[in-house]
């Protein structure tokens, strides 16, 4: 059986939001997996890899140097699954490098961006397994799940009169680098709290107590709380973005709004919509089935590129560009860049004695 390294961010270990993926590698591959923390952990944590050989490595949503990655160990291929809640451009010198790479997008949005970049793209939808529902929940009652502190219970405010709605489930759990925003004095006699759940299948019982489901973030890789609501039927409010707007029509199964500009939002038959929502989910599974395995078919696929159109696109070109005109013009956005791309940078600076 062919060896596959898995490279997947810390985070996930925890929310086990790529374990679908790593089912159907490991009935394929022998499957090694490191899991890196972008926000703490540094190169030596390939330290650990001892020169191993792979025929594939996979990496979900982490983008280390590939260069840096090969000082540590060798592959034959590569394949990058990127999340377009973490990656939504080109606009990083890494691109330059993972042009050698299948990119695996389950962003159809995202998709599009890497093709129209000369990228060597492949695009499959991901759904859930359809949910054993046991409660249709109060019509007038909502789930909310702080994640972000860019969607608080102000912008649940601005979209459904909170006159209207008898409890809100609020799910305490922000993600990484995210501050808890204190719900208004609104909600303050329907709030019931919870925290993180043992198991998901706890959760998924916990979230059918509402009818509303509303999104927790501006924008989703895949969408895996969205997605499992549906899958349970309920009427998902989301911000009018990928992947969420990939998924839900507005109106028919689930609806969506403008976060820069939320306004009010007229619900109506929201069983139907409901309805919708899990007969959505269940025929997009069953075609999710008879797709899955093409992964592999992608991750060992030679990557097919433009070169012209990666020229034309990626946001540093060469290494001239990359040192005097991304670190002294571009200060500002290196906040939004990670480590591999500050070692990037650097390497590249004591490599090349001219350019000091």
């Amino acid at each position: 059986m062919k060896s596959l390294l898995f490279i997947g961010h810390e985070f996930h270990k925890k929310t086990k939001s790529t374990d679908f993926l790593q089912e159907i590698l490991e009935n394929h591959y022998r499957v090694e997996k490191l899991f890196f923390d972008p926000y703490n952990d540094d190169e030596n944590v390939f330290e650990k890899l001892d020169g191993k050989h792979f025929d594939s490595v996979v990496l979900f949503q982490i983008m280390p140097s590939l260069s840096l990655l090969k000082k540590y160990i060798t592959f034959d291929r590569c394949a990058f699954f990127p999340m377009y809640d973490n990656t939504k451009s080109l606009n990083s010198p890494l691109w330059n490098e993972y042009k050698e790479c299948n990119i695996i997008n389950f962003s159809k949005t995202f998709h599009k961006i890497c093709k129209n970049g000369g990228l060597s793209s492949f695009y499959i939808q991901y759904f859930p397994q359809p949910a054993e529902i046991t409660d249709m929940g109060g019509v007038n009652d909502v789930f909310f799940w702080q994640r972000s502190d860019k969607i608080t219970t102000k912008t649940l405010e601005k979209l459904i009169n909170p006159n209207k709605i008898e409890k809100l489930y609020f799910h305490k759990s922000t993600d990484p680098k995210n501050k808890f925003i204190e719900p208004s004095k609104k909600w303050k006699d329907k709030i019931i709290y919870s925290s993180w759940f043992d198991t998901k299948d706890e959760m998924k019982s916990y979230i059918q107590k509402s009818a509303l489901y509303f999104a927790p973030r501006r924008y989703e890789g895949i969408g895996m709380s969205f997605l499992e609501a549906m899958a349970a039927g309920r009427c998902v409010i989301a911000p009018d973005y990928p992947t969420m707007n990939e998924y839900i029509t507005h109106g028919v199964n689930g609806y969506l709004y403008n976060l820069k500009n939320p306004k009010h939002i007229e619900i109506s038959d929201i069983r139907k919509i409901q309805k919708n929502a899990a007969e959505y989910i269940k025929k997009g599974y069953e075609n999710w089935q008879k797709e899955k395995n093409n992964i592999i078919e992608y991750i060992e696929s030679e990557p097919v590129t433009n070169e012209k159109l990666i020229n034309e696109n990626i946001y540093i070109k060469n290494e001239k560009t990359l040192l005097f005109g991304f670190i002294p013009t571009k200060i500002k956005q290196t906040a939004n860049y990670t480590i591999y791309e500050l070692f990037y940078v650097l390497r590249l600076r004591f490599n090349n004695p001219k350019t000091k």
